[in-house]
């Protein structure tokens, strides 16, 4: 049965949720300066700039004429498409600004070389703002962040289609009452692929957002593009201002135990261990400890067996702490388990050991799968045994009985198991009902549907 707080409860993400990332790591603030300042694409909108001179001859809408832009393509050695984004890069970033039907040096011309780090970063920000407005490419640099990984170039297609059905999913998510759904149609996505590609990819390399390489594990080598540090570091940071959940490794090290616990769900094993290690390291195991039973006891049933799995990490400092949560009747099951795993003498009766199952599936419906919380339950009784624990599972008082006796009665592979499960959940809805309505519940004294409401004196029995 599962009450052992020895390792961290398995909670599977909900394959559902599309605006819920796995975390990453992000770079320090002076290896995304570094980055910045050497990007391309900002080096050579300065040198456009730098060409422009003081009166840049510009069209209505502030873009170099044909004849400025065939100049500059001959005098700088780019191409067209070079041109027209170094541009966009130059005016957006006030490298150059506009003055009528001239451009000239901007008061931000120099920042690349001679500004402060963080002028440097900011205009490295706008770069990419501009870019991303001018080439569509917001979808491909969500593709490639939820991707986490190098993706072939000939899988992109259907990862960035992805990325936008998200995007559009979570825009839909926050939009007001009044306010349009903003679908693309796959008409609207294609062109960015096909055959423009690879003049977008090059364009966000330039910037130093992706890095090109190779997929050496596939027999046919082909090329493969993923996020660089800062690439991933700048996408995060548009997602999280569009409402996705985008956790980073280590940013809950400074807030409380229901910070770090609430972000577990969605680690894996290595990387939890290691938020764990960061949260734990800035505090005293004996603090640790009254945060995590503070936080366990205003909780989640998710909650509670992930911060039980995190007293673990304190060890033996944690015990008196562990010890006042017995007093909790929310806690005491969990303590008490707890207790016994580390060497100490407490009771563990049969009902509270029923009514940690119970909550632990509740906190394993939180994030996974039914069938994957009627696996991870009960994984150690034979099937006969598994009937009987949960035909009787119905007397647990906990909030979360029904549907965990449902999701067994749906989901269980046994067929009496289900069985049982679903009985159960018969008589657990049964209680619930007469608790909620008592004046509908039979008195023991009546015969043959001759029954007196509580209360009523006056109504005689046959």
């Amino acid at each position: 049965m599962a009450t052992s707080h020895e390792s961290l409860p398995a909670r599977v993400r909900s394959s559902g949720s599309l605006t819920r990332l796995p975390p990453v790591r992000l770079p320090s603030r002076e290896e995304l300066t570094a980055a910045a300042r050497v990007a391309p694409l900002l080096r050579v909108a300065r040198d456009l700039a730098a060409w422009a001179g003081s009166a840049q001859a510009v069209g209505a809408g502030g873009e170099l004429t044909e004849a400025g832009a065939a100049a500059a393509v001959a005098a700088l050695d780019l191409s067209a498409e070079e041109v027209r984004a170094a541009w966009a890069v130059a005016t957006g970033t006030g490298m150059l600004a506009l003055s009528g039907k001239h451009a000239g040096p901007g008061k931000r011309f120099d920042v690349l070389t001679s500004g402060s780090a963080d002028e440097a970063l900011d205009m490295w920000c706008e770069a990419l703002r501009a870019i991303l407005a001018q080439e569509s490419l917001d979808g491909l640099a969500t593709a490639l962040y939820t991707a986490g990984r190098p993706v072939r170039l000939d899988a992109l297609f259907e990862a960035y289609a992805a990325a936008v059905g998200a995007l559009t999913g979570a825009d839909d998510d926050t939009r007001g009452p009044n306010e349009p759904a903003a679908a693309a149609a796959p008409q609207e996505i294609a062109p960015a692929f096909a055959p423009g590609l690879e003049p977008g990819l090059e364009l966000l390399a330039d910037l130093g957002v992706v890095e090109l390489g190779e997929d050496e594990d596939e027999d046919e080598a082909g090329l493969t593009v993923t996020l660089s540090p800062i690439g991933m570091w700048a996408v995060r940071d548009r997602l999280q201002a569009r409402g996705w959940r985008v956790p980073v490794l280590g940013g809950s090290a400074d807030g409380g135990a229901a910070a770090v616990l609430a972000v577990l769900a969605d680690y894996d094993a290595e990387d939890g261990e290691a938020e764990i290690a960061a949260w734990l390291q800035r505090r005293r195991p004996e603090r640790a400890a009254e945060e995590l039973t503070e936080a366990a006891s205003r909780g989640s049933p998710g909650l509670r067996g992930a911060a039980f799995a995190v007293m673990d990490r304190v060890g033996a400092a944690a015990v008196p702490a562990v010890r006042r949560a017995l007093a909790s009747p929310v806690l005491r099951p969990h303590a008490a388990v707890w207790l016994r795993e580390h060497g100490e003498e407490v009771s563990l009766s049969r009902d509270d050991s029923a009514w940690l199952l119970v909550d632990l599936g509740a906190g394993l419906l939180e994030e996974a799968a039914p069938e994957d919380v009627v696996a991870e339950l009960l994984p150690d009784l034979p099937p006969q045994a598994q009937a009987e624990l949960v035909a009787g599972l119905w007397r647990v008082d906990h909030p979360a009985v029904t549907e965990l006796l449902t999701t067994l009665s749906n989901h269980h592979p046994e067929p009496y198991v289900a069985k049982a499960a679903r009985k159960a959940a018969f008589k657990a809805r049964s209680r619930l009902l007469a608790r909620r309505v008592p004046e509908m519940t039979p008195d023991p004294g009546c015969k043959r549907g001759a029954c007196r409401s509580p209360g009523d004196d006056a109504r005689s029995r046959p």
